[in-house]
């Protein structure tokens, strides 16, 4: 090989651009792996820390989800407040990767934690003294900031498809505007009615959608209601005020029987954590979709 030719060739070589490998993802719930679909499109695929068909509530580390965390670059969860369980695992198992967490990201108004003197009542979960409402994923337009937060977080890790990552996410939060606009428009015919719930996971959706305050059966400690609380509740669907109880994982059925007997209240089988979906893209906008569907057949005269 002649001289000049190897030296031109050396020189190509050395110059070419280093494409960097699309980064490791791990997203902690289906609706934040979600959106992490949308955001890396075509370049990869995210992991889920929580596997489909399980509530996040119920949820713990396998040894190949604690293998996984190890091997992460880049840990996209809703917060602490939300799964305190597992900021305790991402600090100790997962010291080399960035994490994002969304509820500690810009550009969208948080919702303050509900505290029993508010509404007699808040969610029974414990999600470690939160003082934010950590439900934010309910709205689409809070999921639709966050598209811009992970593609700021993988364009970081991953600067060659920095360009793809923002498009895509524009592309994503239009889809979700439409999707929160279409979600109000449906529920615009029942704008401030009341629906009742197992507990307090609902206020960002009932912003997004103009639904009334909804009158929620469990106690902030995780406690049952009183039963003053129940008969308050019960006089509230008697009178008509209350026509719809949403029954999600976290919900005991029975309550429809005991909240509506002798009067008039439907029930509304909803999954605000997609556990019963099938992961990826396209699953916050049929969670979405769902739901308001479910409310709209609930609500409807």
């Amino acid at each position: 090989m002649p001289a000049t030719f190897r030296t031109s060739a050396l020189l190509l070589l050395t110059s070419a651009p280093a494409w960097a490998e699309v980064p490791t993802v791990l997203a902690d719930t289906a609706p934040v792996h979600s959106l992490v679909a949308m955001v890396m499109g075509d370049l990869g695929e995210p992991a889920m820390i929580v596997p489909p068909g399980t509530s996040p509530h119920d949820a713990s580390l396998s040894p190949s989800e604690a293998q996984a965390l190890t091997e992460a670059e880049l840990i996209v969860w809703t917060g602490d407040a939300f799964l305190p369980w597992l900021g305790e695992s991402l600090a100790s198992l997962a010291p080399q990767a960035e994490v994002l967490g969304l509820l500690d990201s810009p550009g969208w108004e948080p919702l303050p934690a509900m505290a029993d003197e508010d509404h007699g009542h808040e969610h029974d979960h414990d999600h470690g003294g939160a003082e934010i409402d950590p439900h934010a994923w309910l709205d689409p337009a809070v999921a639709a900031a966050w598209t811009a937060s992970i593609a700021d977080a993988l364009a970081a890790l991953d600067p060659d498809n920095a360009e793809t990552y923002r498009a895509n996410a524009d592309a994503a939060s239009q889809r979700l505007t439409v999707l929160g606009q279409d979600l109000a428009s449906r529920l615009a015919p029942h704008a401030g009615v009341s629906v009742a719930v197992g507990h307090n996971a609902y206020r960002y959706l009932e912003r997004a959608s103009g639904l009334g305050s909804s009158r929620a059966i469990a106690h902030a400690d995780g406690a049952g209601p009183a039963p003053s609380d129940v008969t308050t509740l019960r006089e509230a669907v008697l009178a008509g005020e209350v026509r719809c109880l949403l029954v999600d994982a976290e919900t005991d059925p029975s309550w429809a029987e005991t909240l509506g007997e002798g009067a008039q209240l439907r029930t509304a089988t909803v999954d605000p954590d997609g556990v019963n979906l099938a992961p990826g893209a396209d699953l916050y906008p049929t969670l979405v979709e769902n739901i308001g569907q479910a409310l709209e057949t609930c609500l409807a005269p």
